[in-house]
């Protein structure tokens, strides 16, 4: 039993799923703003399942759509190597879907649509990401689909501040995905040295999560600092010689937590903030015993 958890949770890639529950943190913390209430528990648990369970179900749908490739290029995947089925990854792929599905109707029916374009998408990405480069605008909307979700499910309304709040948090994680995206699907070196300045431009959009308010207090930008600090050292590897794609991706996909660690200071939310660093921890040292990748 415990080896067979042990391949659905490389199957899933359960290692990064701290950096969807930070996305639900931050999305939460825009729709109580908008609110004018404290970030509630129950709901951001509930959000934080429901966006764990989208994320396995994509990323083993991800596997099983792959797993000719896999057998060639990654045959340690639980799918490729057999220890997996193609079918019983299916019929798990279904249940999470499913059960994400009927937790947002139970708890949050207002946000239905919203989820099923956030199913369309994840679908879609995995269905494209190996044919077409446009493909990394779908796993960029899936990311920032949980920000939206998010926010609207606690909010459940619209206002100007609401919407300008969410369009340039989304905007920014999406860019932020997208450039990672890109650098990681780099498969040989012309496209390495063409991809690699993405590394650049993931620093340059920190700056912009200010854009939302400009704190009075120090910690938000102790935050910024770090975070940048920890980007350069990512982009240090891309441009290394050889470049450690994997090593800075893994970092960038940990970086997500302090992301949105910085969101939520720049938003006056610091417990809230400080979930999200630890968040952070979490999933670089998940990264260790799981593959992010």
């Amino acid at each position: 039993m415990r080896t067979l958890i042990k391949q659905y949770a490389a199957l899933t890639r359960i290692s990064n799923l701290p950096t969807c529950w930070t996305n639900v943190l931050t999305g939460s913390a825009i729709g109580s703003i908008a609110s004018s209430n404290p970030i509630a528990v129950l709901p951001v648990v509930i959000l934080s399942i429901v966006t764990s369970l989208f994320y396995m179900a994509g990323t083993a749908l991800n596997d099983l759509l792959d797993v000719k490739i896999d057998r060639q290029q990654r045959p340690d995947r639980p799918i490729a190597s057999g220890r997996i089925s193609p079918r019983a990854a299916l019929i798990f792929i279904v249940l999470l879907f499913a059960a994400a599905m009927s937790l947002l109707l139970i708890y949050f029916p207002h946000c239905t649509y919203l989820a099923l374009l956030l199913a369309v998408m994840i679908i879609l990405y995995d269905l494209t990401h190996k044919r077409f480069s446009y493909s990394v605008v779908f796993m960029a909307g899936c990311r920032a689909m949980v920000y939206v979700i998010s926010a609207y499910a606690i909010f459940g309304g619209s206002t100007k501040e609401f919407r300008t709040d969410t369009a340039i948090s989304s905007t920014i994680l999406a860019l932020y995905i997208a450039f990672v995206t890109i650098i990681a699907r780099s498969e040989n070196k012309q496209q390495i040295d063409k991809s690699r300045w993405l590394s650049v431009a993931i620093i340059i959009l920190v700056p912009g999560v200010f854009i939302l308010s400009l704190p009075q207090s120090l910690y938000p930008y102790i935050i910024a600092a770090i975070l940048l600090i920890i980007l350069l050292r990512a982009a240090v590897f891309v441009f290394g010689k050889p470049p450690q794609i994997k090593r800075a991706v893994l970092t960038w996909l940990a970086c997500v937590c302090l992301l949105d660690c910085l969101f939520l200071a720049v938003l006056a939310k610091p417990v809230p903030a400080l979930a999200a660093g630890i968040c952070f921890v979490i999933t670089a040292l998940s990264h260790r015993k799981i593959g992010g990748t």
